[in-house]
């Protein structure tokens, strides 16, 4: 019945959206999703769409995948100083229309609001700092979605937050972030920021 339900949506060019803070479940959800839908993954989490520091974001392994196409991870090059959401939804529209082009659904799935907003919106004005700052702002977006915002009880996630820590400090956490800065400081890169633009 689900997975009727989804084909529906498939067929009405609908998208699924996942939000929620960091560590609370998102990226599986939108395979498990993906997997019923005939969805493909597109990443909204600003800092997992910079090259390198693979374990310091999280990003998933191939294993982990599940088959499932992730787009939009490890894009941008580590040295990029300026990220605009502009620029982000124009890598993220094309990225749509690929996916709607092979009749697959895209599952949008991060936790950066400022991208999410900037790919959903009608109108994308790069001058607002903070839209929803706003009173009674209600944007039109461009797209019907399913939007699925997870939560999880604090006691739970903190203690699943301290194991996935230890988890990638065993992975290699520590030498990853010093080849990382020791290749800053070589190099002259600086950190790369989100703009609102």
């Amino acid at each position: 019945m689900l997975a009727n339900k989804f084909v529906v949506l498939r067929a009405a060019n609908k998208f699924v959206v996942i939000i929620g803070a960091t560590g609370t479940g998102k990226t599986k959800l939108s395979i498990d999703v993906a997997k019923v839908i005939g969805g493909e993954v597109i990443n909204a989490d600003r800092m997992q769409i910079f090259a390198g520091l693979d374990i310091t974001t999280n990003k998933l392994s191939i294993h982990d995948q599940c088959g499932i196409p992730q787009d939009l991870i490890g894009v941008v090059p580590a040295t990029t100083r300026d990220f605009p959401v502009s620029f982000f939804r124009s890598l993220a529209t094309a990225t749509t229309n690929s996916i709607l082009r092979r009749n697959l659904m895209p599952v949008i799935v991060g936790g950066s609001n400022s991208l999410i907003h900037g790919l959903h919106v009608d109108y994308f004005d790069s001058s607002l700092a903070n839209p929803f700052a706003l009173a009674n702002y209600w944007p039109s977006l461009r797209f019907q979605c399913c939007f699925l915002r997870i939560h999880a009880n604090e006691l739970v996630f903190n203690e699943y937050l301290n194991h996935r820590v230890d988890d990638m400090v065993d992975a290699g956490l520590v030498k990853e972030l010093k080849d990382y800065f020791d290749a800053s400081s070589k190099l002259g890169w600086a950190r790369p920021t989100v703009s609102k633009s």
